[in-house]
């Protein structure tokens, strides 16, 4: 058994610990404690001391699309003005149809990499390239992946759809102990009524977990309850569906999932900003989950998070960076410092923020009883970072969140083994 020492032990649900420690074994946290404590009461065969740092879970990335990684880099764009929601979407479509095997590959493992290097120890993706799998097994990060569904001219949709349903089988069977397997249906308006339900029942059945954006624009609100916009006017023309639009909805989102079934799949929302004030109980009473991309959002201008309402309903949630990857890539720390940055009211606090990037997100992606937080029985997923500098342990969330850079995380360990050191 080997004891893990540091200045500050995080556990995400509970006080931090000074002086404190974790006792791991085979991949597995066996005790969180007091580092003098645990020495008494556990037979310790070696001892790591590090009185400069701040042990705390592995980050989770909650919502990432690593098959776009390069697509669109916020350092490299023109932030001055906000793009056109649906431009943004169709630019992500037609990068998917020319992309090479060879691109995505390339473009996948260098996102991993960068992930790794900010401390991610866990990423949920939703993607279309099935060979993301082996990626992620060679390279020991901890994910769940959600093949993606979306619509298209003819049998593109019904294609899909099977595709994902293959892969969900498959990956189901092989039973990885690092790789979950979950359902991508992109969006609501991208995806008929019928197949909505059927991937709900699906996942429902099989016990895998869903991820879709919903309620995220303004555009997405004004198609459904009036059957016009951008969504109508552009974007089924140019994935190819010309039949006749739907019937106005006069519905969120949301109440448009709920009345069909889906949401009894309880599945994590990616967005949720436009919510009427029905939805937010349809989300909780449902179980559901909510996904927030801080930098995304605010690119695309597509509102406000409502983060206090769902804190006051006990919905979880998760932080995830979407198809922004940053000039650092996919770098949690900075979506952390954006939000406590902006106008959120009521703003979350240091020790919410890191909960929302550690034990949040693994709720969202269905496995807190994994990993998310330094716990007796949990895989031994976790970072040792840069003690900042902190006049008192009460401002220890609040130093790591405002100083902690990649440059600052010295070692990342995934179920035991691991993937970082400096």
């Amino acid at each position: 058994m080997e004891l893990i020492t540091a200045k500050y032990v995080l556990p995400m649900e509970g006080e931090a610990i000074e002086d404190g420690a974790i006792a791991t074994e085979l991949g597995k946290i066996c005790a969180v404690g007091k580092a003098d404590e645990l020495k008494k009461t556990h037979q310790i065969g070696s001892i790591q001391e590090n009185p400069n740092s701040v042990l705390m879970p592995g980050l989770i990335n909650a919502h990432t699309h690593l098959d776009l990684s390069g697509a669109f880099n916020i350092g490299q764009r023109d932030v001055t003005h906000t793009p056109d929601y649906i431009e943004w979407l169709l630019a992500i479509l037609n990068h998917r149809n020319k992309s090479s095997i060879r691109e995505i590959i390339i473009g996948i493992q260098g996102a991993i990499n960068n992930l790794i290097a900010a401390g991610t120890t866990c990423v949920g993706d939703m993607t279309c390239f099935e060979g993301i799998f082996n990626i992620i097994d060679e390279m020991g990060i901890r994910a769940v992946v959600f093949p993606e569904i979306y619509a298209g001219a003819g049998e593109d949709a019904q294609d899909r759809f099977e595709s994902a349903m293959a892969i969900v089988d498959k990956y189901l069977d092989k039973g990885s102990d690092l790789i979950k397997v979950g359902l991508g249906p992109f969006a609501p308006y991208l995806l008929s009524k019928n197949l909505l339900s059927i991937i709900s029942q699906h996942a429902k059945n099989s016990g895998v977990p869903i991820q879709i954006h919903a309620a995220e624009s303004f555009t997405e609100m004004e198609f459904f309850y009036d059957s016009k916009g951008s969504i109508a006017t552009t974007l089924f023309p140019a994935i190819g569906w010309t039949d006749e639009l739907p019937p106005p909805h006069h519905k969120t989102p949301i109440q448009y999932l709920g009345e069909i079934g889906f949401l009894e799949a309880s599945p994590s929302i990616v967005g949720g900003l436009h919510l009427g004030i029905r939805d937010f109980t349809t989300i909780a009473r449902n179980m559901c989950r909510s996904i927030y991309c801080p930098r995304t959002n605010h690119f695309l201008g597509h509102g406000m998070f409502p983060f206090g309402k769902l804190r006051e309903h006990g919905i979880p949630i998760g932080i995830g960076t979407d198809t922004l990857n940053g000039p650092t890539g996919f770098n949690l720390w900075d979506e952390m410092r954006f939000v406590s940055e902006t106008a959120i009211m009521p703003t979350p606090t240091a020790m919410e923020l890191l909960q929302m990037a550690t034990i949040g997100g693994a709720r969202v992606l269905s496995i807190e009883n994994t990993t998310g937080s330094l716990a007796s029985g949990k895989s031994a997923d976790y970072l040792l970072i840069d003690l900042p500098e902190c006049p008192t342990p009460q401002l220890i969330y609040d130093a790591v969140v405002r100083h902690t850079k990649p440059s600052n995380v010295r070692k990342v360990v995934v179920d035991g083994e691991i993937l970082k050191v400096c």
